[in-house]
């Protein structure tokens, strides 16, 4: 026996995870399934007869408009990204599948949230760049903020310092007091040297009590000198750690870019050169890399 099944086309979407839109040529709603409210928080009452871009995250919105365009021209987009503003003001990452229909004179996309997968590649980025333990920028990130920074101080004609930082008496409270009390001063460190520069430069960690600091569009070359001089200070106080006040002091190699060095490798170099020299006299000092003289 032959059964006829009648099914609400606008029923079956309403089952499916993805929300389902319509917007007209005015780049309004028409339609929106029932999964439009679990994505985006409105309820598709909210929403039909309203603009469609009042929701796209604004820094989104003139690169989503320009899709809208192209997609007005015949073009497809089978994998549109971009952000919403939920009603509840959360931020949802969506990949969209959208066409344009001559017959419907609509727009008809269907929006995947996407949003876990976007946190979760941030975090595993964040992961590859920052050192664990300190969440500074690791040797990978540090050196591509070098090469940023150099390119600007070439096409600025601005000055760029590289700071190099060890921290004298470190390893005699890692043997003294044991690792967890030597990471917890690590991350203290961490802290302080991040508070003596601007937002513009870098705090990086190479390993071990070994810190860089990257300091941006220095205008004269003397400051970054004071303010190693500052972070010299800074270092030198005591640190509590588990009820333990902890005297150290660091050694700190300074160099500029061009007069020490003209990529991040020898500039790199030199500040580790400087370092040395001033562990060398006695630690607890600055030191500006000096060229070997002939």
């Amino acid at each position: 026996m032959k059964t006829d099944l009648l099914v609400d086309l606008a029923d079956v979407m309403d089952l499916m995870l993805n929300a389902v839109c319509v917007v007209d040529r005015d780049g309004n709603f028409v339609f929106v399934s029932a999964a439009f409210e679990q994505i985006f928080g409105y309820a598709p009452d909210e929403v039909v007869g309203k603009s469609m871009i009042d929701l796209v995250l604004p820094d989104d919105r003139p690169r989503t408009l320009g899709t809208v365009e192209a997609l007005l021209e015949g073009e497809s987009s089978p994998h549109f990204e971009n952000r919403w503003v939920r009603k509840d003001g959360r931020v949802v990452h969506v990949l969209w599948t959208a066409r344009w229909s001559e017959k419907y004179q609509a727009r008809i996309a269907v929006a995947h949230d996407i949003t876990e997968r976007k946190l979760m590649e941030d975090r595993l980025t964040h992961m590859a760049g920052h050192d664990q333990l300190t969440n500074l920028p690791n040797r990978v990130l540090l050196q591509d903020r070098l090469l940023s920074g150099l390119a600007h101080a070439r096409r600025e004609q601005v000055c760029l310092s590289l700071l190099f930082i060890d921290m004298d008496g470190f390893k005699q409270v890692n043997d003294s007091y044991g690792h967890a009390v030597g990471d917890t001063l690590l991350q203290k460190i961490a802290q302080r040297l991040s508070g003596c520069v601007r937002e513009s430069d870098t705090v990086g960690r190479l390993g071990g009590d070994e810190f860089l600091v990257l300091l941006n569009g220095i205008s004269e070359c003397e400051h970054a000198e004071m303010i190693a001089e500052k972070i010299r200070a800074e270092l030198g106080k005591p640190f509590e750690v588990d009820s333990l006040f902890l005297q150290l002091a660091p050694s700190i190699g300074v160099a500029h870019y061009p007069a020490h060095g003209n990529d991040d490798q020898q500039l790199i170099h030199s500040a580790d050169q400087a370092m040395y020299r001033a562990k060398k006299a006695g630690g607890n000092r600055v030191s500006v890399f000096l060229p070997a003289t002939v």
